[in-house]
């Protein structure tokens, strides 16, 4: 009986020990380089080029959705809801959703490609918060 309790015991901990190290978080080696989603978004994502010339695909964009939106000065005051992009995929505006609380009272702005940057996980704009307020509202 003894034994018996024992392998239970035993196979309880083996399968909690499993569980467990299937649901830690893992961090990638450090000699690693980028992902592959990681290296395609980059060239696009932290550009040296004219921000008017930003161009994503479609999932690109939706990875977008949601992201981050800073103003000039460093400042989160919004999230990116879309972007408007012509048949060769070129962004011609963002919308963005700015202030608001939890999701309500929010108001979306059309932000022109050259008044924001694409940066890591993030849409930097190179307005202020205040000024990002006066852009034309966008009907959601």
């Amino acid at each position: 009986m003894q034994k018996l309790i024992l392998a239970i015991v035993v196979a309880s901990l083996m399968a909690s020990v499993t569980a467990l190290a299937q649901t830690a978080p893992s961090t990638p080696p450090a000699n690693q380089g980028p992902s592959a989603v990681e290296k395609e978004m980059a060239p696009r994502a932290s550009q040296s080029v004219a921000p008017e010339s930003i161009t994503l695909t479609d999932e690109q964009a939706k990875g977008w959705i949601d992201k981050v939106v800073y103003d000039s000065h460093g400042k989160k005051f919004g999230e990116v809801a879309a972007f408007a992009r012509d048949g060769s995929g070129k962004v011609t505006e963002m919308h963005a959703d700015i202030g608001g609380f939890l999701g309500m009272g929010q108001t979306r702005v059309r932000v022109m490609p050259s008044q924001f940057k694409l940066i890591d996980d993030r849409a930097v704009l190179s307005i202020t918060a205040e000024q990002a307020k006066a852009l034309p509202k966008v009907e959601s």
